[in-house]
């Protein structure tokens, strides 16, 4: 049983370090840098991606038309996307799910290799490719300079077009 003082003593101390979190973040808000950025998950915006069917896309840092830039792709289970190339070079980091790559101007299941989280792989520009996530659902980071573009393979595989 606790008594009287003892839950003033647990009040105060949750007031105490209240104020104490409220002090520490409001500390780092005024030694951040200029130029720093944060995205936490909550302020994520996720729209549906015009290029893949079921997929969500997400621009995290600046504009894949210009510049440095970073989003995620998040796919449903099972989704592929059809050969394609793009103009620069990408940087594709595995956070959720399974991830799958295939080089050449076919789709060919057999020729995936299978990215699990944690993996990152750089992919050189103009390479023609082929993707797909794995049987859950799948989150890719992707870092590149844009201007960026995806050209696929054959033009009937581009949803965007449809």
């Amino acid at each position: 049983m606790i008594r009287k003082s003892g839950v003033k003593r647990i009040v105060m101390l949750g007031l105490a370090g209240s104020w104490v979190a409220l002090l520490i973040t409001a500390s780092f808000a005024q030694d951040e840098p200029p130029g720093f950025v944060q995205v936490l998950p909550s302020t994520i915006r996720w729209r549906l991606s015009p290029a893949v069917p079921g997929s969500y896309v997400a621009v995290l840092l600046g504009n894949p038309q210009e510049g440095p830039f970073v989003i995620r792709l998040k796919l449903p289970p099972g989704a592929r996307v059809m050969p394609h190339t793009h103009s620069q070079a990408r940087t594709y980091t595995v956070l959720a799910g399974e991830w799958k790559l295939g080089f050449g101007e076919r789709y060919d299941a057999a020729a995936l290799h299978s990215f699990p989280p944690g993996s990152l792989y750089r992919l050189p520009a103009k390479v023609p490719h082929f993707q797909a996530a794995g049987p859950v659902e799948t989150i890719v980071q992707i870092d590149s300079v844009g201007p960026s573009s995806t050209d696929f393979m054959n033009p009937l595989d581009d949803a965007r077009r449809r």
